[in-house]
């Protein structure tokens, strides 16, 4: 044997069954080169994006990122004050008509009357009445800016999204729906059931700014107690005026006779009036005071988390 022995090449493995072509077939697919194709190449390492660093993550505004909370728009308390004077000047209306008509009746009982001082308190009225409409007409706007306000300073607090939109239309929405309703339903029905089912209707579109108004204090975590303090007050509120009378619902052509019960009930409307003011008063400066906290400590918790990234 020569020193230089030749090596056979390592056997094809034989499978048992097979033919040549077949053993043949096998070692072309064994072969083939898969290549990805066009555009599916496999991106290089150096061509990967760089994760953003944490204070860029910080510092960004998008939302759902880990942001500080955003100053809040100032002005809320100002508007709260406001209203809170609409509805105190309100409540002074129904008071003063509600003192007319039982010095009128106290007259009556003691001496009488003449047509004259008749004409002349029911002319007072009157006035008390027009000035009434027109604060009520005002308190609607600064009531539905306050809560687009409150909306919006809830969301750069917390970073929760509310429709501003959405919760101020709500209480103007649910007002018309009170007002139809008693116009066409209540006003309308000859018995009590229809009357009931129309406050029962009433009492739902009340619930409409209430449920609103729910959602924002809870996205604050604010007190909800006002607020459902508030929907007891205004629903008895609207009992009294529907089915005992108020400022703008009191027939002048009644006798004298009912001049007391109709001082009587304005004297409970004008202090439903003042409950109503004191509730919606407390429920908004809770929201209020909610979302400063909110935002105190959320803004807090951004500089640290901030303070901490830049010292790595």
């Amino acid at each position: 044997m020569s020193p230089e022995t030749d090596v056979a090449p390592p056997a094809t493995p034989h499978f048992t069954g097979s033919t040549p072509r077949k053993d043949e077939a096998r070692r072309s697919i064994t072969r083939t080169t898969i290549t990805p194709a066009p555009g599916n190449e496999a991106p290089a390492e150096d061509s990967a994006p760089a994760k953003r660093s944490l204070i860029d993550r910080l510092k960004s505004s998008q939302h759902g990122e880990l942001t500080a909370a955003r100053p809040l728009y100032p002005g809320t308390n100002i508007v709260r004050l406001i209203m809170a004077t609409l509805m105190s000047v309100l409540s002074l209306l129904t008071v003063g008509g509600a003192v007319l008509v039982l010095l009128l009746w106290q007259q009556d009982r003691a001496s009488g009357v003449l047509s004259t001082q008749v004409d002349r308190t029911w002319e007072l009225f009157d006035m008390l009445r027009q000035v009434e409409r027109l604060v009520a007409f005002a308190v609607i706007p600064v009531a539905v800016v306050w809560i687009a306000l409150a909306t919006v300073n809830v969301f750069r607090a917390t970073g929760k999204r509310r429709d501003p939109f959405v919760a101020a239309a709500s209480l103007p929405v649910g007002l018309f729906g009170i007002w139809i309703v008693g116009a066409q339903i209540i006003a309308e029905s000859g018995d009590w059931v229809g009357k009931a089912a129309g406050f029962v209707l009433q009492l739902v579109f009340l619930a409409v700014p209430l449920l609103a108004l729910e959602r924002v204090a809870h996205v604050a975590e604010a007190r909800h107690r006002p607020l459902r303090a508030t929907y007891v007050i205004a629903a008895l509120f609207l009992a009294a005026t529907q089915f005992l009378g108020g400022l703008s619902t009191v027939d002048q052509s009644s006798g004298a006779d009912t001049w007391g019960p109709l001082g009587a009930y304005l004297v409970i409307v004008g202090l439903l009036q003042v409950l109503g003011a004191l509730s919606i008063n407390e429920a908004q400066r809770a929201i209020e005071e909610a979302t400063e906290h909110r935002y105190q400590l959320r803004q807090r918790f951004g500089e640290s988390l901030l303070a901490q990234a830049e010292k790595r």
